[in-house]
């Protein structure tokens, strides 16, 4: 994966890739690769009908207006900005990738970082009330590794406060609680497609909008501020549009998006009935309600003993296994570990207890036996 990536550090003493079994890989057809070629064949690079056809299928399957954009940490910026959050401080959980803190930063807020629940390893209600300070101008929380918040409680918290909720839900597509899709049940609910999320158009972003006028802002800041046609501006803006390559890939993704979902449960239940025979070791995190879908963005899981990981992570490095930190704290890093925050109990307990294995739609699960059965021989010589 390319530094930076939300793959997290690679394996240390790692061999060239490509991995044996690698942590995260695209899902590209023979349908993918034509879509993108029609575009090529095209003059309408950007700004087209594959665009229009993307935010089509999506506002479709999300029942909200839907804008797409250059990423997820663009979508975060341009909801941010559309809601009027230009200051203050955006409460946001500090176990989770760094973007929704950078996102916070640009747009002129203050980060305020709150712990999670140590069941679902999101944020709930009274995390965000133990946070809270007079400054608070909007609520942002994560839908980590798929797993979906309790959005109705957190929206009837901050809408009694008077400030807006972003769902940051880049992990979650497709999942639900309650019958609610993640990111619908916000003011804005902000997607993105890395080649290591549930579909892919390589970068790319979309934030689907409680209603058309949230939407035409959030279009309108994408696109330099334009109003109309030709050279019509109103306000400030920004190039998060995408291309016409990656809008076509998306659209083409985006009709398999019940097989990859289907596909990544099947691979998660295999790590599931395979690990549940290994002592110090369970999937991350546990959520057993029946009527809660999640769409797997990864495969977490949490050891018993943090002092583990290094010597599991080399065990699996030498059978060509790649793995990754799936989470840090993003206190741990320079600005943020001077910002605001609430006890982090949870995370700071958590976070050296996590490890991400290789995880996909195509995986096999001939591979994941192979994985589980490397972890099964690694701990009992670590134990």
């Amino acid at each position: 994966m390319t530094p930076g990536s939300e793959s997290g550090s690679s394996t240390p003493s790692a061999p060239q890739p490509p991995w044996r079994i690698s942590l995260s890989s695209p899902s590209i057809d023979s349908d993918d690769i034509a879509a993108v070629l029609a575009v090529l064949e095209t003059a309408r690079l950007a700004s087209g009908p594959a665009t229009e056809q993307l935010e089509s299928l999506a506002s479709e399957t999300l029942d909200r207006p839907s804008v797409l954009c250059s990423s997820g940490t663009a979508g975060l910026m341009l909801a941010l900005r559309a809601l009027g959050v230009t200051g203050g401080e955006v409460i946001t959980p500090a176990l989770g990738f760094i973007a929704t803190a950078h996102a916070i930063r640009a747009v002129g807020a203050t980060p305020r970082f709150c712990d999670v629940d140590r069941n679902t390893l999101c944020v709930g209600v009274e995390q965000l009330d133990a946070a809270w300070s007079p400054e608070v101008s909007a609520v942002l929380p994560v839908d980590l590794l798929g797993v979906a918040v309790p959005i109705e409680e957190i929206m009837a918290l901050a809408h009694g406060r008077d400030v807006p909720v972003i769902e940051d839900a880049c992990e979650a597509l497709g999942s639900s609680a309650g019958g609610i899709l993640c990111g619908t049940g916000a003011d804005a609910g902000v997607f993105g497609f890395y080649p290591n999320k549930i579909i892919t158009m390589g970068e790319g972003g979309l934030v689907a909008c409680r209603d058309d006028k949230l939407a035409q802002k959030v279009r309108q800041l994408a696109n330099q501020g334009r109003t109309g046609a030709g050279f019509s501006f109103e306000g400030e803006g920004y190039n998060f549009r995408i291309t016409e390559m990656q809008a076509a890939l998306g659209a083409s993704q985006w009709q398999r998006l019940e097989q990859f979902i289907a596909a990544r449960q099947q691979v998660a239940g295999r790590y599931q009935q395979g690990l549940a025979a290994i002592p110090g070791i369970c999937a991350a995190p546990h959520r057993n309600n029946a009527e809660d879908q999640r769409s797997w963005f990864a495969f977490v899981v949490l050891l018993e003993d943090p002092t583990w990981r290094a010597a599991l992570r080399e065990s699996l490095t030498r059978a060509g296994i790649e793995t990754g930190l799936y989470f840090p704290s993003i206190t741990d890093f320079s600005p943020y570990d001077q910002a605001p925050s609430a006890p982090l109990p949870v995370t700071h307990e958590v976070s050296p207890r996590m490890l991400a294995l290789p995880f996909h739609s195509a995986l096999g699960l001939d591979q994941v036996d192979e994985v589980v059965g490397v972890i099964d021989e690694a701990l009992a010589e670590i134990r």
